[in-house]
């Protein structure tokens, strides 16, 4: 549930370059969008990337996240995204943002759990440490939820990673995991219907320098559960629903 007080809302127009073969948004920029709206209220509230990197040795990284898609944002739509931080347990934190059309129907839902981390210690720190508190609201989905664990499917692919892959943390931008996963589906499915629900848990960074081994398997009709790996670690695990 949404606390009115600590939700940020704005507005986003979908441009013909987000949009797939269906003129649907592609997941990897929904999930951009939706996840640029946590930045801009961070931001506003005066902690930002830069202003908790320099004054605090602090950033966030994701680890886990679940997108549910009722319908994807179509091109030139203007829809709206709402998003709130839902507090923390242990040592994550947790947020939600939905994609809400002009009607206010919601559309997309996306549930992310997040660590907080000083990138000079390269080490995870407590909720607690963080200056304000983010206890907004309560996630409409059991955190339980964020678990994911199967067996790892047949090779299928080898991808480098390579600089158009890259954030400033000099490794693989969590967004460009959904063009990844995307990448491995069937691209004739892809033409008549965006995924209804993708879930990805983060492990380890995916950085230059070494090919991502992918993974898959779709013994289940309409499941198709993924993993990518990096010379001896995981970097990730998917699971995506039709």
């Amino acid at each position: 549930m949404f606390n009115p007080e600590m939700t940020y809302r704005y507005d986003h127009r979908v441009t013909f370059y987000e949009c797939d073969l269906g003129l649907r948004m592609k997941p990897s920029a929904l999930l951009r969008v939706l996840q640029q709206g946590g930045e801009n209220q961070l931001t506003a509230m005066g902690l930002g990337y830069e202003t908790l990197r320099d004054k605090y040795s602090m950033g966030f990284l994701v680890s886990r996240l679940i997108m549910e898609i009722d319908r994807m944002p179509q091109n030139n739509q203007v829809f709206t995204i709402e998003t709130c931080p839902m507090g923390s347990a242990g040592s994550q934190f947790f947020r939600q943002a939905n994609a809400v059309d002009e009607q206010g129907n919601v559309m997309v839902r996306l549930y992310t759990s997040w660590s907080l981390y000083d990138p000079a210690a390269q080490k995870v720190l407590r909720p607690k440490q963080f200056p304000v508190e983010l206890n907004g609201g309560e996630l409409e989905i059991d955190p339980k939820e964020f678990k994911l664990k199967f067996e790892q499917g047949e090779a299928v692919a080898s991808r480098p990673v390579v600089y158009s892959d890259l954030d400033s943390n000099g490794h693989m931008n969590n967004a460009v995991y959904f063009d990844v996963i995307c990448d491995m589906l069937p691209l004739e499915r892809l033409k008549e219907q965006s995924p209804r629900r993708i879930h990805l848990i983060y492990d380890q960074q995916a950085l230059p320098g070494a090919a991502l081994e992918l993974f898959c398997d779709n013994s289940r009709q309409d499941v198709y559960r993924m993993t990518g790996r990096q010379q001896d670690h995981r970097c990730f695990d998917a699971e995506v629903r039709f």
